[in-house]
């Protein structure tokens, strides 16, 4: 059975792809079979009205609002299917719910595909005269920010070489568990932890956040930051023409990080000046340098590598803490999947120390990540895509310009692609694993993409697994995990970019030696 559904899938896909061929190479001689973009279903009437019909899908019209949109995606999914449309402020979005759909559009991207920019994100660099971010660029200059980066954050072998870097961060955070043996706030927590790692990815340092030592409260930065980016596109645009109370509140929060950031960035580059004239650099460049790496790559400049560093540094920490958050929780709530990782941890590792090899070596942990990272969705939405060209998908003509979204977070949790979609089953990304039947195993690679596809996929995708291996494989060798009599064994969650827990996360911790 299982072999019928993978030939039949492929052969869908590959009537997908020829029929995407004919209509991308002559679409004037396929018109008789294609249908106008205006025949595209979705809401229509007073919900097609530019800004006013958006307005009417969201609080106080009814209960939907910016941290819950992928109900707003899910209810269209089920009225009009797996190509719809409709208002998002004064263009139309169509939505692909269907993983034929959202692979065509995602494989025949060219290679400086395009999304819309975050516009309070735009408003905030060009008023501080900020070189601006990945997320701001489009076509060339985003390739040629990207591109140094790539070198450096998308090759395994480079990212695995920071590895060492880590070892000690993580190593760190375990003593500190030994002496409390429990974890009170695990979020807060992981933003110290979080913050830590990527400091020493970004500024080559320890910042002190686990000792105590360094004066960064992120917390409430980082959430007035996030719901300001998830809000700004859905809210009135007026902070692009003055500063309104909403953008002030915005720009406060930034600038307390990005200021952070960009001390510590400067600070680097000063101490890498003075072992220079000290004739100590190359010594000292023996070990990976991201920033060293970053400028002294032709064209970068330092403004541009100041902007890439931030985005690293800020994104790195929202979006690694709550994912430990969740993984944890789950491991927490469901002792027979812990158990299971503890067992290839001592198998593999045993009680030595985490290295390169031993990481390559432990597909369960791998999966346990996977796993939470679907059921737990980092995004309320998914993938989105501004067509460079007109292109035919199920049978309809979407011209040139158009947004269209993949609506991910659904889709990984759509009973049509997995089994049992609202259970923790890290069996389910085990190749060859007998213990769960197709229906349940992930099967469908266009259906599951957190960190993105393609070109515009991820730039800390290798560096976030790797923090989130090492620190996750070395608390559980060290410790049983247990949830707190307070902590919900399913946890609520809202969104504010990433999605974030609504309910403080306290795990208690025994020793397993």
């Amino acid at each position: 059975m299982a072999g019928i559904r993978q030939a039949a899938r492929i052969s869908a896909r590959g009537l997908l792809r020829h029929q995407h061929t004919a209509t991308s190479e002559n679409l004037g001689s396929a018109s008789k079979n294609v249908r106008p973009f205006d025949d595209i279903p979705g809401p229509s009437g007073i919900y097609s009205v530019p800004y006013l019909g958006t307005a009417f899908h969201f609080k106080p019209f009814t209960s939907i609002t910016v941290s819950t949109i992928y109900k707003l995606l899910r209810k269209f999914t089920d009225e009009y299917g797996d190509i719809m449309k409709f208002r998002a402020g004064k263009n139309w979005l169509v939505v692909l719910s269907n993983p034929l759909f959202s692979e065509q559009l995602l494989r025949d991207a060219d290679k400086y595909p395009a999304r819309p920019t975050i516009g309070i994100l735009d408003a905030y660099y060009k008023r501080q005269k900020l070189s601006p971010g990945l997320s701001s660029l489009q076509g060339e200059q985003w390739a040629n920010l990207r591109k140094p980066a790539n070198n450096q954050m998308m090759r395994p072998a480079v990212v695995s070489s920071y590895i060492p870097a880590l070892t000690p961060v993580a190593d760190d955070f375990i003593a500190i568990c030994r002496n409390s043996h429990r974890i009170d706030d695990c979020l807060k927590t992981m933003i110290n932890f979080t913050t830590e790692s990527i400091g020493m990815l970004c500024f080559n340092r320890r910042l002190g956040c686990l000792a105590g030592t360094a004066n960064l409260d992120f917390v409430e930065d980082l959430g007035i930051f996030f719901r300001g980016l998830a809000e700004s596109n859905h809210n009135s645009q007026a902070y692009k023409y003055f500063q309104t109370p909403f953008y002030k509140k915005f720009e406060k929060s930034a600038d307390n990080m990005y200021k952070v950031a960009a001390k510590e960035m400067h600070d680097a580059l000063n101490k890498m000046e003075e072992l220079r004239r000290e004739g100590k650099l190359e010594e000292y460049l023996k070990e990976p340098n991201f920033l060293y790496a970053l400028i002294s790559h032709p064209g970068m400049t330092l403004a541009k590598t100041q902007s890439l560093i931030l985005d690293l540094f800020v994104g790195g920490i929202d979006s690694t803490s709550n994912a430990l958050t969740f993984l944890w929780h789950e491991l927490a709530t469901h002792q027979e999947s812990q158990e299971r990782l503890y067992q290839e941890i001592r198998h593999v590792i045993g009680n030595k120390n985490l290295d390169v090899e031993a990481l390559t070596n432990m597909p369960y942990l791998k999966a346990c990540v996977k796993e939470s990272l679907r059921k737990n969705y980092p995004l309320s939405t998914g993938s989105i895509r501004r067509l460079k060209e007109d292109i035919v998908v199920g049978g309809y003509r979407i011209p040139k310009g158009t947004d269209v979204l993949v609506p991910l977070r659904n889709m990984s949790k759509d009973e049509k692609y997995f089994k049992n979609a609202d259970q923790f089953i890290p069996e389910r990304f085990l190749r060859g694993d007998k213990s769960i039947d197709d229906e349940t195993r992930h099967t469908e690679p266009f259906v599951y993409l957190p960190f993105g596809f393609g070109p515009r996929s991820c730039i800390g995708q290798r560096f976030a697994e790797n923090e989130m291996y090492i620190i996750t494989a070395k608390l559980f060798q060290a410790f049983q995990v247990s949830l707190a009599p307070e902590v919900p064994k399913q946890l609520q969650y809202t969104y504010r970019i990433f999605a974030c827990p609504t309910t403080k996360v306290t795990l208690l911790l025994k020793d397993r030696q």
